[in-house]
């Protein structure tokens, strides 16, 4: 890492290239998933300090259930990896689900929320895409993230 991302890791709301790449990618194939008309469930993502990563997709049980698995998955990798999938000690991570944001109207619009963070940071962020068209492949659109706050660290 450059001397001057060294400096701006420990700064509220820096994201490294790195956590960003993987959390676009993550956003990318939830995206492309939903214009398919298929629900991924809860899906949260590790990456170890190599890069290495493992995402794990949680739909048995209601959302909360879910969410609250993602975040133990993502708080176990951090101390242990996931050496089933040849990752190490998880060093950054994103979780993401399909909800809800209530817009200045007062109506609910379907979003796609992402949580992520890294080690080092001074917490973990979320942000929304608005979608619309889930199912109706090339019909399917959405918004640019937007920021929605700090979230409690994982990693």
């Amino acid at each position: 890492m450059a001397a001057e991302q060294q400096q701006q890791a420990g700064q509220p709301g820096f994201v490294s290239p790195e956590l960003d790449r993987m959390s676009c990618d993550m956003i990318d194939e939830f995206l492309f998933s939903l214009s398919e008309g298929e629900d991924p469930g809860v899906v949260a993502c590790i990456e170890d300090a190599e890069g290495n990563r493992a995402a794990v997709a949680f739909s048995e049980d209601g959302d909360e259930v879910c969410l609250e698995a993602a975040g133990t998955f993502v708080s176990d990798a951090a101390k242990n990896g996931s050496p089933e999938d040849s990752v190490g000690r998880a060093v950054r991570y994103a979780i993401l689900y399909l909800g809800c944001v209530q817009g200045m109207d007062g109506a609910y619009n379907d979003a796609l929320i992402t949580i992520f963070g890294e080690s080092g940071a001074p917490s973990a962020y979320s942000a929304f895409t608005l979608v619309k068209g889930i199912g109706q492949g090339e019909n399917f659109m959405w918004s640019e993230p937007e920021p929605a706050g700090e979230e409690p660290l994982l990693v």
